[in-house]
């Protein structure tokens, strides 16, 4: 009979570089949040894949409550640089926007504001 070791809303990450801690992270097919931070390669940090958090999000466009919230990776050649999270799959102007959850709360077009609340889906990211 299997026996359940976790809940499955940490996941262990072995780090491949500096990680701030509550930064956005895609790993595979699935995102989640530094529960800590970490100073370098090597490193296993958990990974939050469930819950709301308060995540980096472009400072354009309207986002409203309990609408998916999307995300691009910007990238210079193959190097991730960082997650953002957008309020819309279109105009994106690098990598390919997904579907990471929902977002918990409203920004306003123009807003100075630079996080927002997303719910994480906790499975595999969807195409936008």
């Amino acid at each position: 009979m299997a026996q359940t070791l976790s809940e499955g809303e940490v996941f262990n990450y072995t780090t491949t570089g500096a990680v701030a801690n509550g930064a956005l992270l895609v790993v595979g097919q699935r995102v989640g949040v530094a529960l800590t931070s970490a100073t370098g390669a090597g490193q296993v940090i958990g990974l939050a894949v469930e819950g709301v958090f308060d995540v980096a999000c472009a400072t354009t466009g309207t986002m409203a409550a309990g609408t998916a919230a999307h995300y691009r990776i910007a990238t210079t050649g193959t190097k991730v640089m960082k997650a953002v999270i957008l309020a819309a799959a279109t105009g994106t102007t690098s990598g390919m926007a997904r579907t990471i959850g929902t977002f918990w709360e409203s920004k306003t077009s123009g807003a100075t504001r630079t996080t927002i609340k997303v719910k994480l889906i906790g499975g595999p990211m969807c195409w936008a």
